[in-house]
């Protein structure tokens, strides 16, 4: 690889991660001129991000076409026809990826294990998820073997297990941003667990609130929140509200606590209600000063429950 195409290919994966997908499809253009078969992760993944997931998928088909032992196009591949729900067609591709010279195996299963429990096979997903040996995966897989049992209604054994991992990442002296993912989702099987399994609303509770400490957006987390909550009403809307509000401590030596803002999507009967319901589950120190700066008002959400279904992260304003 020249050192060309190498920063090119550098500077695509990071425009990625910046959330900047029409960046990389231009970096990636400049990679299919210089006959790069990686490319076509590259543009798969900038259309993934702007929500083209069947040209996501189209432009993979193509890359798998021309190179058909490259198992990250396959593996990739699985991914999206995954999250696009469909499931037979991720399976094989998956499979294909396995039967790829120099397979990552391990990484494969394990996404093919995600992708079976989203179809709802949890027997097999949890054999899969056996398969997967190396300890590079050990917390992710326990992580995902957690989320099959409750799956499986064999809810003690999960929160065995979350219990388990929790008590594992906890011990470490740093915490890296993938592991904190792993926390919310141990304390929001943990929560499935105590709410499945022995219906205790308050530890469900309880562990689905420290899920979100770790992890604002867990889907999981917020979920449960809504079930415990098991409101519905024929006059709900779905809101998305920009609030603004004051954090609670210093994020600098010698500085003043900062403003924030964040962004909430809120099933609610009004405003008041679904600033409310984003309130329930901030920190209590910051919940008095959040206010509403900016409402969209999506239209009727009867059949839904009431509640929280996704926030961003904290925008928080300084001085500089």
């Amino acid at each position: 690889m020249t050192t060309q195409t190498q920063q090119l290919r550098e500077e695509a994966y990071l425009s990625l991660d910046a959330d900047e997908p029409e960046r990389a499809l231009e970096l990636g253009k400049k990679l299919l001129e210089l006959k790069q078969v990686r490319v076509f992760e590259v543009v798969a993944l900038a259309l993934d991000q702007q929500g083209k997931a069947d040209e996501a998928i189209a432009a993979l088909k193509t890359g798998v076409d021309k190179a058909p032992n490259a198992f990250a196009l396959w593996q990739l591949l699985g991914n999206i026809l995954s999250t696009s729900k469909k499931y037979q067609e991720a399976k094989d591709a998956f499979q294909r990826a396995l039967s790829c010279p120099g397979a990552d195996s391990d990484g494969i299963n394990y996404d093919l294990a995600v992708s079976l429990r989203s179809a709802g096979q949890t027997l097999e997903a949890m054999q899969v998820c056996d398969s997967v040996s190396s300890a590079e995966w050990g917390i992710k897989v326990r992580t995902l073997r957690a989320s099959l049992l409750n799956n499986a209604g064999r809810n003690e054994e999960a929160a065995q297990v979350a219990n388990g991992n929790i008590a594992e990442l906890l011990s470490q002296t740093d915490v890296s941003d993938d592991e904190m993912q792993d926390l919310a989702q141990n304390y929001s099987e943990l929560a499935r667990a105590h709410w499945l399994g022995r219906r205790d609303g308050n530890a469900a509770f309880e562990n689905a609130c420290r899920a979100l400490e770790w992890d604002r957006a867990d889907g999981s987390a917020l979920w449960l929140v809504r079930e415990l909550m098991a409101m519905k009403t024929p006059s709900s809307h779905w809101f998305r509200l920009e609030v603004s509000g004051q954090w609670h401590f210093p994020l600098e030596p010698g500085q003043a606590p900062p403003p924030f803002a964040a962004s909430f999507d809120v099933v609610a009967d009004t405003v008041d209600d679904a600033l409310r319901y984003a309130q329930n589950i901030e920190p209590p120190e910051i919940r008095e000063s959040m206010l509403v700066t900016a409402v969209e008002d999506k239209g009727p959400y009867p059949d839904h429950l009431q509640g929280l279904y996704w926030r961003s992260p904290y925008a928080f304003f300084t001085d500089d």
